[in-house]
């Protein structure tokens, strides 16, 4: 099968097969059946499944090719959002199987299947992918946040319930390598980190924490100014937006709260430990 990433980075592929193979052989290393397997990944729609997928000489990771380039002053940048690790797209469907309904399934299959909007679709199932299996969660639920807005996750813990937005920051990559002169270090980003939390306090109604405890989970591709961050989060309505997490498929990440109370508890939920890898001080 010839992928794009023959022609941009063929130093990086090592061995080759099919998207839909490799999803086979880590659903045999969990124990599942060929039918319980042929079950779990019949409802995902080609051409995603049809995708190729190569081993990473570099990372040794097995990753997919699925996506489009960022466009930069009108010249396309390839990246690892293209060749995702077929792991994050394993957790993905296994987090969709288990936890959503057919029919919210069948959306989202739809728009991961949408190449232009893959990437964004496939970190939703981030937070819902780290939950413990008997804390039960709902996905783009409405009837929680203000108006008719929806919230992407709300999570029904037995002391009370959590509601999670979930956003994907590309733009600050995309303005950062815009800036990039050729140097051995990249640019600092100059973007407003307030950006990372835009409408949130829109979309959630005032709560107390003890019952209803709200926040975003942003996965970014670059990392933000602890100074500026702490700044944004602090300008939102604390009535509203309890907590922040910055992160990605693995464990770490960086946690914003209003309580020092909340902070152990969400780690402890989310499976996490704390991490700097997400932020920088100037």
């Amino acid at each position: 099968m010839k992928m794009k990433i023959d022609e941009i980075f063929p130093h990086v592929v090592g061995d080759r097969c099919s998207l839909k193979d490799q999803l086979f052989q880590r659903a045999k290393e969990q124990g599942l059946s060929a039918e319980q397997a042929n079950e779990c990944f019949a409802s995902v729609p080609s051409p995603l499944i049809d995708s190729g997928a190569f081993l990473d000489n570099l990372t040794g990771l097995w990753r997919y090719e699925f996506g489009v380039p960022f466009e930069i002053e009108g010249t396309y940048v390839w990246g690892a959002h293209m060749w995702v690790p077929v792991d994050y797209l394993h957790r993905a469907i296994i987090t969709a199987n288990d936890r959503l309904s057919e029919q919210a399934r069948s959306a989202y299959y739809t728009r991961l299947n949408e190449p232009e909007r893959h990437a964004v679709t496939l970190t939703e199932m981030i937070p819902g992918s780290k939950l413990p299996t008997g804390v039960p969660a709902e996905f783009e639920v409405s009837g929680y946040g203000a108006g008719n807005s929806t919230v992407d996750w709300v999570v029904h813990t037995n002391s009370r319930r959590v509601l999670l937005d979930v956003k994907t920051r590309s733009r600050d990559f995309i303005e950062q390598m815009a800036r990039e002169d050729g140097g051995k270090e990249m640019p600092e980003p100059e973007h407003d980190p307030a950006l990372l939390f835009r409408s949130l306090d829109k979309k959630f109604r005032p709560e107390n924490p003890d019952e209803l405890l709200q926040g975003i989970w942003i996965a970014t591709h670059i990392q933000q100014s602890v100074d500026a961050l702490n700044k944004a989060f602090g300008a939102l309505d604390p009535k509203k937006v309890h907590f922040a997490i910055l992160g990605d498929w693995e464990s770490d990440v960086h946690l914003l709260v209003r309580r020092e109370a909340d902070r152990e508890y969400l780690l402890d939920l989310f499976g996490a430990t704390p991490s700097t890898r997400f932020t920088f001080t100037p």
